[in-house]
């Protein structure tokens, strides 16, 4: 059941196509817009970024872009001091679900696929690899697998278009712009 008021905090739970119904892992997040089809979220990278990353490192702060209807969501990062944009991560993935009760949690499973954008406009795919292999090995029905693949697409299209969230803003232009509160430095330390 929706509700109207919006949560102040929330949880995202990442789950694997390969892993069912298991969290492969869960953060905390501001809520910075809750709305019953799109949300805006903010977090902070922590050390599990480190290496990792093309883009990110730890204490960047993040805008991450759910919709109900889209096989995708973003995530945008920027440099903790300066609102920076590091660039964007895009996971391709089915459909999110959120609820509030019994606590606020956005939910999503990740099909492997991922899009880098860089500050420069340049993107790359990753992952490819990784998702035909996991397609054959836990037979991903082809309606999936033909929907990820256009999924891309799609990405590709949204950032060449520089549709939105792909704006290449500062972190205070976004907030300004979508009018949602900006991430504080208390919530930096809490995380």
């Amino acid at each position: 059941m929706e509700v109207n008021t919006e949560p102040t905090e929330a949880r995202v739970a990442l789950y694997h196509a390969r892993t069912g119904d298991r969290p492969r892992f869960s953060y905390p997040v501001r809520v910075l817009r809750w709305r019953p089809c799109h949300l805006i979220v903010s977090g902070v990278f922590g050390p599990e970024v480190a290496g990792r990353s093309p883009i990110f490192r730890p204490g960047d702060v993040t805008a991450e872009f759910f919709w109900r209807d889209r096989w995708w969501n973003v995530i945008a990062g920027y440099d903790a001091a300066s609102g920076d944009l590091r660039g964007y991560y895009c996971n391709v993935a089915q459909a999110p679900r959120w609820r509030i009760e019994p606590e606020p949690i956005i939910a999503y499973t990740d099909l492997d696929l991922d899009l880098v954008i860089f500050p420069d406009g340049r993107v790359e795919l990753h992952d490819e690899d990784e998702f035909v292999e996991y397609a054959a090995r836990y037979h991903y029905p082809p309606r999936i697998v033909e929907r990820a693949r256009r999924t891309v697409d799609e990405l590709r299209a949204q950032i060449a278009r520089r549709a939105h969230p792909f704006r290449f803003e500062s972190l205070p232009a976004l907030c300004d712009r979508l009018r949602v509160p900006s991430p504080t430095p208390e919530m930096r330390q809490s995380q």
